[in-house]
């Protein structure tokens, strides 16, 4: 079992907790497929909500520090070894200022409120260094899973087992992230198998403090 560390002081993500805690426990868990098979990363890394670790098995091999944070403890205790692991939350990170070189914000952003948005950007900024690099990954408003569910923001929708998504806009998302410098951003599309015609789509970019 992984040791992990706890800074727990949980100000979100608004009542979604428990849900994610319950689908980490489930023994069909939601998240499948396999590890990305190349994973951007350079110095000290931290990855956000990382979940049971799939991207995470992608940097073990990293040289430099790795550090997974999540809030889900079920989640945590999935997760391979290796890089450190610290249950916490993503809006009151538990880290000194210009920590890291490098932060993975993969399929995050998208389980947030507007407000939780702007408070966990907030915090990348703090963390990264001077010329650090934000890697971000988030679903699009072209996926095929747009409008599912009930409406409770604008282009935010919450599923019937209590979770939200959120689907961006390109230029949304570089609002979002300013006043980092846009390296990166583009919108990756693939059609599915399920029906003819539907696609998964994402965004996936990299900006710079």
């Amino acid at each position: 079992m992984n040791d992990i560390c706890v800074r727990w002081q949980c100000t979100g993500v608004k009542g979604q907790r428990e849900i994610w805690e319950r689908e980490y426990a489930s023994p069909d868990p939601l998240w499948r497929g396999p590890a990305p098979n190349t994973v951007p990363g350079e110095g000290r890394v931290l990855e956000l909500g990382c979940g049971n670790g799939k991207t995470l098995s992608s940097l073990v091999r990293h040289s430099g520090e790795v550090i997974g944070l999540d809030h889900s403890i079920n989640a945590l205790h999935q997760c391979p070894p290796g890089p450190s692991l610290v249950r916490g939350d993503i809006l009151r990170l538990p880290f000194q200022d210009e920590r890291f070189d490098t932060v993975l914000l993969h399929h995050v952003l998208q389980h947030l409120y507007a407000d939780e948005r702007e408070l966990a950007i907030g915090e990348v900024r703090r963390v990264l260094r001077p010329g650090g690099t934000l890697s971000i990954r988030t679903f699009s408003v072209r996926d095929m899973r747009f409008g599912k569910g009930e409406e409770v923001e604008r282009n935010t929708f919450r599923r019937g087992n209590g979770l939200i998504y959120h689907y961006f806009e390109a230029d949304e998302l570089r609002a979002l992230l300013s006043p980092l410098v846009e390296m990166e951003l583009r919108e990756s599309v693939v059609e599915t198998r399920f029906a003819k015609g539907s696609v998964r789509a994402e965004l996936v970019g990299t900006f710079q403090r």
